[in-house]
């Protein structure tokens, strides 16, 4: 899901509807209600990321896998009305995230697994027209984690996720040019949901899964371990 904060609407594309069951549908929620608003653009997929670019005015989604277990390479973009696909590059990626930047104006890749289905360590940037390699260092390898924009202090904040070995619980950050690892003992947590509150300058998590099964937990991460 992402919050366009110019139309003041949350929107809701695809993923699984029940066991191996792909769909491609789009909702919005207006605070009240739930309103299926398009029933095509994108294939159906799971996996995928989706960013709220406020510069553009248009939600960005990239990557995922289909339903035959493919990982996709594609970019959408959402207007509020209708999908485009506006690319056919970049890396081959499902369970990575994204977040915009709104300082730089970009949208910010990391992580996933590739066409192999191994975890990968390189970040990439989207800005309106074309993806960029622009580090290949930073966090371990990792899928199904979350990243979310701090606007107040300009940096990209990383959590948790998860290898063939184990669910992480290490917290980074991004500034454009290099990650940095702020902590190691959060809440192990993998498949969870992070977004940052604007108005309280906090970036909150929910829910997700560790090594014992399913949670439904909330938890907000301290803004003194990465200072302005």
């Amino acid at each position: 899901m992402t919050y366009d904060s110019q139309k003041q609407k949350t929107y809701l594309f695809g993923g699984l509807s029940s066991p191996n069951q792909f769909v491609n549908d789009t909702w919005v929620w207006d605070e009240s209600v739930w309103t299926q608003v398009a029933d095509t653009g994108p294939p159906p997929r799971a996996s995928f990321a989706m960013a709220y670019d406020s510069h553009r005015n248009k939600t960005v989604l990239f990557g995922g896998v289909d339903m035959n277990g493919n990982i996709l390479k594609d970019t959408w973009t959402w207007d509020g009305t209708d999908w485009t696909q506006v690319a056919d590059t970049g890396p081959l990626r499902g369970g990575h995230s994204m977040a915009f930047d709104s300082d730089r104006n970009k949208t910010v890749l990391f992580g996933g697994v590739d066409n192999n289905f191994n975890g990968v360590v390189d970040t990439w940037e989207w800005d309106g027209t074309e993806w960029t390699l622009v580090a290949d260092t930073g966090p371990s390898p990792r899928f199904l984690h979350s990243m979310a924009f701090d606007s107040h202090r300009n940096k990209t904040v990383l959590f948790g996720g998860y290898d063939i070995n184990d669910v992480f619980h290490d917290t980074w950050t991004w500034n454009g040019k290099f990650w940095t690892q702020r902590q190691d003992i959060g809440p192990p947590r993998t498949m969870h949901a992070m977004a940052y509150d604007s108005e309280r300058k906090q970036v909150v998590l929910f829910g997700g899964a560790d090594n014992t099964g399913s949670l439904n937990d909330t938890w907000e991460l301290k803004v003194e371990i990465y200072p302005e």
